[in-house]
């Protein structure tokens, strides 16, 4: 009766095979995919809440993703639902949160916000001027919310990225990387770097949206009045049938082409919010195109 029991010694040296085997075959998984050494993160959302939904007429042969959050039920309708995973820097996208915390931090003053332009001539001929808060947004400046960021400082930085847990919420590269491609002529200077753009802090789409919601649904963070102050500045335009979309564009370069495109934020419908982010990983694509694929699936998947 005793010949086919396992002693001690023996079943903890199987588990150990087992969990060798395991690691193999993720490492495995990781490498075939293409995502091996890069951050990953899976949403703690209740798996019967996601919906894998087939967006592929709208991203029209670009590899991308996308991310949308009923704010009522919870429910994420995602496309592409490995990319949306996958974490990219977010690149100006994360002028939302720099903003708000711009103003939460009484760096930005609502009222007189205007910093001075330091006569650097930026290949953007919107950048070469003094600018507001809500100016800077809206031409996507970097020298301008990099100086907001250097002011608040990392501390205020770190603890709020990881009460959000925006990402990674790496800002050990906190200069970045010193050599934004995006500028060439220019991509060494200060002015133009952080570890948001292309740098150490990475994120996902699916986290991006859920970003959204904790902010914008749930107040987290940051005050009702400095959130209705940057909802106000996100506003894009209204759209047909009584949309409302809010967001921001983001892009990056790598390898001499665009990539890691955003377009991140949330809409208003009658009586529907959605929180949601749109990003392509497709060589030579910008922040414009993911806000037109955006808005399509906005329009024709929930604007009726």
């Amino acid at each position: 009766m005793y010949k086919n029991m396992i002693s001690g010694t023996e079943a903890d040296h199987m588990n150990k095979i087992w969990e060798k085997i395991l690691v193999i075959v993720s490492i495995s998984f990781l490498v075939s995919s293409g995502l091996f050494g890069q951050d990953i993160k899976i949403t703690t959302a209740d798996d019967n809440k996601k919906k894998f939904m087939d967006y592929g007429s709208y991203f029209k042969n670009i590899n991308g993703s996308s991310v949308f959050i009923n704010a009522d039920t919870g429910i994420y309708f995602i496309y592409n639902h490995e990319l949306a995973e996958f974490q990219t820097a977010p690149n100006s996208s994360f002028k939302i949160i720099s903003c708000l915390m711009g103003l939460e931090s009484g760096v930005i003053d609502p009222d007189n916000s205007l910093l001075e332009w330091d006569e650097t001539v930026y290949p953007v001929i919107e950048w070469n001027k003094d600018m507001d808060y809500k100016t800077a947004f809206k031409t996507s400046a970097i020298w301008y919310y990099r100086k907001v960021l250097d002011m608040i400082g990392r501390e205020y930085v770190q603890k709020t990225l990881n009460s959000l847990n925006y990402g990674n919420c790496d800002i050990s590269c906190w200069q970045g990387s010193m050599d934004n491609k995006v500028f060439p002529m220019i991509r060494t200077l200060k002015s133009i770097n952080g570890f948001w753009q292309e740098s150490s802090l990475k994120v996902s789409p699916l986290e991006q949206a859920e970003v959204m919601c904790k902010i914008f649904r749930d107040g987290m963070c940051f005050s009702e009045d400095n959130i209705q102050l940057v909802k106000e500045t996100m506003l894009i335009n209204n759209y047909e049938n009584s949309i409302k979309i809010y967001g921001k564009t983001g892009s990056g370069i790598k390898d001499e082409k665009w990539t890691d495109a955003w377009f991140t934020g949330f809409f208003e419908c009658k009586d529907k919010t959605m929180y949601f982010s749109v990003r392509l990983n497709e060589p030579g694509t910008g922040g414009q195109q993911a806000k037109e694929i955006a808005i399509n699936i906005i329009n024709s998947e929930f604007g009726g």
